[in-house]
């Protein structure tokens, strides 16, 4: 089934072919693959290609290890366009997934520098934060923290639970947003963030900065999230 004689790597071969059993549906999520025995015979390759194979599609987040048992077909990431306006609860309460979110932390405080700059107002300001644990299908995806002026949005740090804070906004405040900026970046996660979102300390994650603007190109949000790079990718079309 692979090809010796390919300038392409078998460990290289193997990937692509277990990778498309897996997109097949051959074995579904959760489910085991073969041993890396019973590759490496099905295959006539040595188990260090099987391995190097395994290795790669582990790293993609295609399948993941169970110790004491082998590789089972991982969670398909969820995704987001780098191209389009993102909003988790609304992208994914129209689909099979179920949104849901827990209040770690609401205050109303003196906005720092770096906020300030952000969203155009004084150093002395007040703002709104609010930090939120952000969950899909049960799971913690995100930790997201919200810096929004306090002026136009009165009394939203004793709102008692926010579970879609743009639907609030519009809802409660008469407030729209239009547009965002997002900045990306790789980094590792610190032990708190780690601790919320259940992975290993130092695991590398997603750190998304966000300002977001009304109509009138006012920013109204400064936004701060953490998502983990197990379970979220991100997407961009070029043409």
């Amino acid at each position: 089934m692979l090809d010796p004689t390919s300038p392409i790597p078998l460990y290289y071969q193997l990937k692509t072919n277990l990778l498309d059993e897996i997109l097949q549906g051959k074995w579904m999520v959760g489910e085991l693959l073969p041993s890396e025995n019973e590759l490496a015979e099905a295959y006539q390759v040595s188990r260090a290609t099987v391995r190097r194979a395994l290795a790669e599609l582990q790293r993609e987040g295609r399948i993941a290890t169970r110790k004491g048992k082998g590789s089972i077909v991982a969670q398909p990431k969820m995704e987001q366009d780098l191209l389009r306006f993102y909003s988790l609860a609304r992208s994914f309460s129209k689909g099979p997934h179920q949104v849901s979110s827990r209040t770690l932390h609401k205050d109303k405080t003196t906005a720092d520098p770096v906020v300030a700059r952000h969203l155009q107002i004084g150093s002395t300001a007040p703002v709104v934060i609010i930090t939120r644990l952000r969950y899909v299908d049960g799971e913690p995806i995100m930790l997201e923290t919200s810096h929004l002026p306090s002026s136009i949005c009165p009394g939203l740090e004793q709102e008692i639970h926010i579970e879609a804070l743009y639907d609030h906004l519009e809802a409660r405040y008469g407030i729209y947003v239009s547009r965002a900026e997002e900045f990306l970046q790789a980094v590792a996660a610190t032990p708190e963030e780690a601790a919320h979102l259940g992975i290993p300390r130092g695991m590398p994650v997603f750190l998304v900065e966000r300002v977001s603007y009304t109509p009138e190109d006012k920013p109204i949000e400064f936004r701060h999230s953490v998502v983990r790079g197990d379970r979220f990718r991100y997407k961009v079309e070029l043409h």
